[in-house]
Formats: C-alpha cells, structure tokens, sequence
C-alpha cells in the first residue's frame, strides 16, 4: 500500500472528535456549570429572580453578595497561602496601605478618577475569560506560536471593545463620567468608535476562524471548549449590554457570571494547591479548602457580600472606600497570582 493511499484512507479528526477528546479543568459537568455554562446560567437566574425581587434590588443584591463577596477568594490566596505570600510579600504589604491612602482621598474628595476603576473592572473581565482559553489551550496541547495566544488576546479584547461602543449602558457609563468631570466628549467620537471597533472585532474574528481552520486541516490540536466558553461569555455580554441594555441588570448578569467563574476556579485550584501542602503548614488555608469545607469557602465570600448590603446605607462613605480598595488589589493580585505560564499554576490543573 502506497503513502499516499494510507493518507487518503485516514479519517481527519473532526469538531465532535475534538470536542470528545478536549480535556476539561475539572469535569465536564463542572465546566459546563460554571464555566462554560455559567454565561446562560446568569441570564435564565436573573430573568427568573426579577419575577420576584425588582429590577434595582437584584442587581444590588449582586453587586454586593457575587462582585464584592468575590474579591474574598482572592485575598485567602494571598495571604493564607503560605507560598503566595512569600513570593510576594513586599505587594502584598506594602501595596495595599497605599491603595487604601489613595482610595480614602479620592473618596473624600468625591475625584472622578475613581470612575477609572471602573474600567479596570472591565479589563479585568476580560483577562479572565482569556485566562479560561489560555488554560483550555494548556490542556489540551495548544501551545502554536503562530496565531494563538496573541490571536486569542485580540479576539477578547476587540469583541468586548465593540460590545461597548455598540451598548447604551457603557456609552452612558462613560460619557456621564466624562460630563461630571467637566469634559465635554464630541458627538462624532461614539458613531467613530463603533465603526473603527467594529471593522477590528470583524477583522480579527476572520484571522482567529482561519487560523481554527488551518489547525483542523494540518491536524493540530484545536480546544473546542476554549471556543464553546467564548462562545457563551461574548454571546451573553453582547445579549446583556446591547439587546437586554438594562441599567440595573446589564452588569449585573455580566457580574453574575464572571464571578461564578472565578469562585468556581479560585476554589479548585486552591483546594489542590491546600493539599499539597505538609500538614499544619497554611492550616487556615487547608482548612477553607478541604473539600468538606466548602460551606466556610462560601461562607466567607458571603461574610464579606453582607459587610457591603446591610452596613453600605449606615456608613456608606467608610463601606465605599473598604469595597473599593480590595476591588483594586482583587484587580491587582489577580494580574501576578494567578498567570497560566507559571509552572505550580499549571501543575496543580493537570
């Protein structure tokens, strides 16, 4: 038999092959539910909630209990980790007494500069999701220096770019920042956004579907779940700020689900990593982590989530700026302690 007819007689893989061989970071009724899932999962809960709860009290409900309760996983790997810590001890003490200085003055001094957290809440979002097609891709052997990581990387942050620039919520967010702040945007810059974003998001999302094609057709490995979880989260960002556009509930099903992302994976990840550990080494944190525990992991994050609902109408200004300076180093800490190139990182979600 001849190279050629041996070559011919073998049957390319296809998506459904992929898809049955893709490995998943936890499971697949896990990843399904929390992570790919997750973005659906956010919209039928907040659509169902609102027939009993309105419109402004679900969305302070999850402003307070899932967008500030999920800084609290963050923090336990910080400072209970007893390795975090030591690598990174000079930010994780001196970092955050100048946060909180600088959060408290602008706080006091009611700044519009605070309005930048806000877009660092959003840049946040999508270095998460990239993190989940950075991971996806790790797992099942995607590693290809030509399109990848850097390919994926334009891929989130075009289509999020666009998304903004095409929504009323974002649009409203920003320019009445900018009014408050005494700067009068021109009318010309938002219908110039949207096209400029719009030409960039089309002409990446070509290059990323022909680079999937090329990996198919030259028999590279190709993570249908990396595509299935950025299929979910841009579809429901683009259904929540664009067709939904709510002023209370956009975000707050944006939040939803990014938050059951990070919960979901922060605990799985910390829960191997706690036992790893040598017995009585980050007791607190083996203790949140062991897998009867799960009631103290959420425990905590709903602690927190009550410190910001029930006290924020009796102290607003000192709840405000507390929320505030662990939003900032959540969004800070997240940048070092959790990067997919890191070896231990990589280890413990094999």
């Amino acid at each position: 038999m001849s190279a050629g007819t041996l070559s011919a007689g073998v049957r390319r893989p296809s998506v459904l092959d992929s898809l049955a061989r893709d490995k998943y970071i936890v499971s697949p009724a896990f990843d399904w539910t929390f992570f790919i899932g997750s973005p659906l999962l956010a919209v039928g809960l907040v659509h169902f909630a609102t027939r009993f709860i309105s419109e402004a009290t679900l969305g302070g409900l999850i402003l307070s209990f899932m967008a500030v309760g999920h800084h609290v996983p963050t923090f336990l790997r910080a400072y209970a980790d007893p390795d975090e810590f030591a690598r990174n001890r000079y930010r994780l003490t001196v970092v955050p007494i100048l946060v909180v200085l600088l959060v408290a003055l602008l706080a006091v001094l009611n700044s519009h500069l605070l309005a930048l957290v806000f877009i660092w809440d959003q840049y946040h979002f999508v270095r998460q999701h990239y993190g989940f097609m950075r991971i996806y891709d790790a797992k099942n052997g995607s590693t290809t220096k030509a399109g990848g990581p850097n390919l994926d990387l334009w891929l989130c942050f075009s289509l999020f770019v666009y998304i903004v620039a095409k929504g009323d919520f974002y649009s409203y967010v920003y320019s009445s920042e900018l009014f408050a702040a005494g700067v009068a945007p021109p009318l010309w810059l938002g219908p110039l956004l949207l096209n400029v974003s719009f030409a960039i998001a089309a002409a990446v999302l070509l290059l990323f579907a022909l680079d999937v094609a090329r990996r198919v057709r030259e028999g590279e490995p190709v993570s249908m779940l990396k595509i299935a979880v950025t299929l979910t989260t841009y579809g429901v960002w683009y259904y929540a700020y664009v067709v939904f556009s709510n002023p209370f509930l956009s975000y707050g099903i944006s939040s939803l689900f990014h938050c059951m992302q990070y919960d979901a994976l922060a605990w799985h990840y910390n829960r191997r990593k706690a036992s790893s550990l040598v017995a009585g080494r980050g007791r607190f944190f083996q203790f949140v982590h062991a897998g009867h525990h799960l009631w103290a992991y959420l425990g905590a994050i709903f602690a927190y989530g009550s410190f910001a609902w029930f006290l924020g109408p009796l102290a607003p200004l000192p709840v405000f700026i507390v929320n505030r300076t662990t939003g900032v180093l959540h969004y800070y800490y997240d940048s070092f302690i959790w990067q997919v190139r890191r070896a231990e990182f990589r280890k413990l979600l094999e």
